[in-house]
């Protein structure tokens, strides 16, 4: 039972020691059972009921480690309420889907229909006090787990293990406590740890330094980001295909990009997802604040977890007067982002049914398309006092078994590396780069007759679900850096500098500098910190040319500078917010 209920991953059981006992969450099962069986009152009927409950969690949760490396968070229970949605991204084809589903349903009648015809022989029939009983039984501890402490009621009985060797992946960590307590540990998870000198006073001492950081670098800057219009552009799934060693065998899918990369400012920034995590990639790049400073980069969700009933919002957008506007052509119910977006000041966003005018798709695929897409860009950015676009591509999200019949390019895969049974599927995705390839051209020339200056910060978001399974081949880079690039219409981006392998919160920053725009204190501080060579900042440590350094080697003027970057994403995130809104905001 543990293995399939408590501990439902494809691990290497030689070199995982799964705590085979009743601590692995067997006292959890039982408490929700009796309370199940005190609601209902038939025990039969209760073991159909929660039967067909662990059955849903153990193929859902199944489904989450195959696609992404990641076990179902307490958080994501409520995501239940778009199924519709959820389905919609599962790479599975739809008839197993229905297949699963149908099984589950008829096998739960069946086990109805059994209990009916037993039920005289073996039903254990109970009164009202006793089923009242039962249920304040199982009701005040699992109150006291769910809502209270579940920390220590999973430390104390569960057993569970915060093993330190495997913060950095927490997939690894589920593995050896088993998935219930797993579970449990994210109800009320500890995301990032109060810092030591964390108080009112050194903040203010912050503020006051990089205000005159920023005063400093300003004086030589001659303009601000908001006499311009500026778009944001996550391209959904978007790499470098060459950059995977013997993948391809002919040309490259992004002929238009590698050309606009090569003469303009661009780069790769790291991503820690492999087919999933496009949301926490965009929040990282509005905020410019770093995942891998939270205590569990990979099973953090800020979005859904904590931004969404969050009052202090320091993004990008603070930076634009002018209108701000989202789009997305899909639902707006995954990853809150319809309750998101506003609260960080967004004035209107553009979803399927509402606002998305233009719905057109490639071939047999079930996305909208790029270039569909681009109208409705186009549209909201020739409309009055537009200052920023934030735009969140969803043509190459999987599943990738749908065909673009009229595509010439068809790319030559090296049945070596991928085997020709699943080729078919990354031919479609690289032919779904193409099209993206195409209809980027498409509009850095419709932007080009734009008489106002426009921006254009163009990334990809993590490589596709096809490359699962295939982590052990690749090196870091190879696989978990995306391309990005900064177009600017008047030029300027032209022999643009190349920042390679940074971390996704320096692309506002690059921007400000590349386009010689006014800094707030805070850009200020991550301009000194990409002048020092800082590509990723972590928990306790940073990379840098010369790869990780940890905190304790890291020389004396730079660790004073990771330190306030802590201590302000702490302070902005769960701490009291005593860093005022100029220091986000202001600019000369």
């Amino acid at each position: 039972m543990n293995r399939s209920l408590f501990n439902d991953f494809t691990i290497d059981t030689e070199n995982t020691k799964i705590k085979e006992s009743f601590h692995n969450g067997t006292s959890f099962v039982f408490l929700i059972s009796l309370f199940i069986y005190a609601l209902i009152g038939s025990l039969l009927a209760s073991l159909i009921v929660i039967n067909t409950i662990w059955a849903v969690f153990i193929f859902a949760n199944h489904l989450k480690v195959q696609e992404r490396n990641e076990f179902i968070t307490f958080k994501e229970l409520y995501t239940v309420t778009s199924p519709k949605e959820l389905i919609s991204l599962i790479n599975l084809p739809l008839s197993t889907v229905l297949t699963i589903t149908t099984s589950i349903l008829l096998l739960t009648f069946i086990l109805y229909y059994i209990s009916k015809k037993i039920s005289n022989k073996f039903e254990f029939k109970i009164s009202l006090k006793t089923r009242l009983a039962i249920l304040l039984i199982a009701f005040i501890p699992l109150t006291y787990i769910i809502f209270i402490d579940p920390n220590t009621y999973n430390q104390a009985i569960l057993k569970f293990h915060d093993e330190k060797i495997h913060n950095w992946n927490p997939i690894k960590r589920a593995q050896a406590n088993g998935f219930i307590p797993s579970f449990i540990n994210t109800i009320k998870p500890n995301y990032m740890d109060k810092p030591d000198n964390y108080n009112k006073m050194k903040m203010k001492e912050i503020e006051e330094r990089y205000f005159q950081v920023a005063e400093r670098i300003n004086a030589d800057r001659k303009k601000s980001i908001n006499d311009s219009i500026t778009i944001y552009y996550l391209s959904e799934t978007l790499i470098n295909p060459t950059k995977v060693p013997n993948l391809l065998e002919n040309e490259t899918p992004i002929p238009f990009v590698q050309k606009i990369m090569n003469k303009h400012i661009s780069g790769s920034i790291y991503s820690q997802y492999i087919g999933g995590g496009t949301a926490n990639i965009e929040w990282t790049v509005l905020t410019s604040f770093s995942l891998e400073v939270f205590n569990e980069p990979k099973a953090v969700t800020p979005y859904s977890d904590f931004y969404a009933d969050s009052n202090n919002h320091h993004t990008v957008l603070s930076f634009f007067d002018k209108k701000k506007v989202a789009i997305h052509p899909y639902t707006a119910h995954l990853y809150k982002r319809k309750t998101v977006y506003p609260k960080i000041g967004f004035d209107d966003f553009l979803y399927l049914d509402n606002g998305i005018q233009h719905t057109e798709k490639l071939g047999t695929h079930i996305r909208i398309s790029d270039a569909a897409l681009h109208k409705d860009v186009l549209r909201v950015a020739q409309s009055q006092n537009i200052g920023f676009i934030h735009v969140v591509s969803m043509q190459n999200h999987s599943p990738y078994t749908k065909e673009i019949p009229d595509m010439e390019y068809i790319p030559k895969i090296n049945s070596e590396l991928y085997p020709e049974k699943k080729q078919k599927e990354m031919i479609n995705y690289l032919q779904g780069l193409r099209a993206s390839d195409m209809a980027i051209e498409e509009l850095i020339s419709e932007l080009d007759k734009f008489d106002i200056d426009v921006n254009l910060l163009l990334y990809g978001d993590h490589f596709p679900s096809l490359f699962r399974g295939l982590e052990n081949q690749f090196t870091e880079e190879q696989i978990h850096h995306t391309p990005w690039f900064i177009y600017m219409s008047n030029g300027k981006s032209l022999e643009g500098s190349k920042y390679e392998n940074i971390s996704p919160i320096f692309l506002t920053t690059i921007l400000l500098k590349e386009g010689n725009y006014y800094v707030s204190p805070f850009q200020a501080l991550l301009d000194c910190l990409l002048d020092a060579g800082v590509k990723r900042i972590g928990k306790n440590y940073i990379i840098t040319e010369e790869g990780m350094i940890e905190d304790k080697d890291i020389e004396t003027e730079l660790f004073k500078m990771i330190t306030d970057y802590r201590l302000i994403m702490y302070d902005a995130l769960f701490g009291s917010n005593w860093l005022s809104n100029d220091f986000y905001m202001k600019q000369k």
